[in-house]
């Protein structure tokens, strides 16, 4: 089995607040450290603050609307056009994508 970070798992992780606790739990316990640790450090603090920065321009709805989506898995056709246009939906998406894509992840590492 191998680790490895999907767009869908960083966003999942993102808007159910999995995130946040990672960090809290880093700043708890910074004497716990290896290789391994420092590396997904690096990275879990890298997507708080690209996703942070994304959600800065996000009006109160837009940002609800992603809870919903990754938390609650409610499929994005609900929202169109009563959260926002369908095209602002469709072009934060893009731009929500190739943010997380652009994200450098961890050395992909085999478990037993």
């Amino acid at each position: 089995m191998t680790s490895t970070w999907t767009n869908r798992e960083i966003l999942q992780r993102y808007f159910r607040g999995l995130v946040d606790l990672e960090c809290e739990l880093i700043e708890q316990y910074p004497e716990r450290a290896n290789k391994y640790r420092h590396e997904n450090t690096i990275f879990v603090q890298e997507i708080k603050r690209v996703l942070d920065e994304f959600c800065k321009q996000l009006t109160p709805e837009l940002k609800d609307m992603y809870v919903s989506k990754y938390k609650e898995n409610k499929p994005f056709i609900e929202f169109y056009n009563v959260v926002a246009p369908t095209s602002q939906i469709m072009a934060l998406n893009k731009e929500l994508n190739v943010l997380v894509s652009h994200l450098e992840r961890p050395q992909e590492r085999l478990y037993a």
